[in-house]
């Protein structure tokens, strides 16, 4: 028996060195696929962030048509011009907001040939996702108007609406909006409404 064991110890050696070779070979292949890298990424590699595009630090600029009107003591027209706006939020979903918009008489009662400017400025609280969002604002400023009475044509303008954003593109926006404008003109209160359609711009 001694003379067996003494002729095949030299032969079991080497075959079990192999064997604990393997064995480490298998291990270490297995310790790397758990460790979460897959095939195809690159260790450290983090999946990108989608941004917000309505996200903190955007700016907007929005131009389009407007169509106005105004009913008062002394005069009614129905006025057609263009709105510029421009927005940043300093929140998300939430902006500060700059507003011009000039508008020319397409049809009086009275032949008025009336003109109107509004400028001011206010907030605008959005909501929704990146393909469409719904918004109200409220804006605070002043208004010029023609014709020239008897009394001041510079008054004060007040707009609360709201309305709907639909990305067209990854910065292109179409705009939709409805207003009620109360001004204070002629020594008297005016209620009336406008609406917006235009394009704005996310930077």
């Amino acid at each position: 028996m001694r003379w067996l064991i003494a002729v095949a110890l030299p032969f079991l050696v080497p075959m079990a060195d192999v064997a604990a070779q393997e064995v480490t070979a298998v291990v270490l292949d297995t310790g790397s696929l758990s460790g979460g890298s897959s095939p195809g990424q690159q260790p450290g590699s983090v999946a990108e962030e989608v941004r917000d595009y309505a996200g903190r630090g955007t700016w907007e600029a929005g131009f389009g048509y407007a169509l106005v009107g105004f009913r008062s003591q002394l005069f009614n027209s129905t006025l057609s011009g263009f709105d510029t706006t421009v927005s940043y939020y300093f929140r998300d979903h939430l902006a500060v907001v700059g507003r011009v918009t000039s508008a020319w008489e397409i049809h009086s009662a009275n032949d008025a040939d009336a003109k109107q400017v509004f400028y001011g400025g206010g907030l605008k609280l959005s909501w929704g996702n990146r393909k469409l969002q719904p918004f109200v604002n409220g804006l605070l400023g002043g208004v010029h108007m023609f014709p020239q009475t008897a009394f001041s044509n510079n008054g004060f303008g007040l707009e609360l609406g709201g309305g709907v954003e639909k990305r067209l593109k990854p910065r292109i926006w179409l705009r939709l909006e409805s207003d009620y404008v109360r001004t204070q003109m002629y020594s008297a209160a005016q209620n009336n409404f406008q609406a917006f359609a235009g394009i704005s711009y996310r930077f």
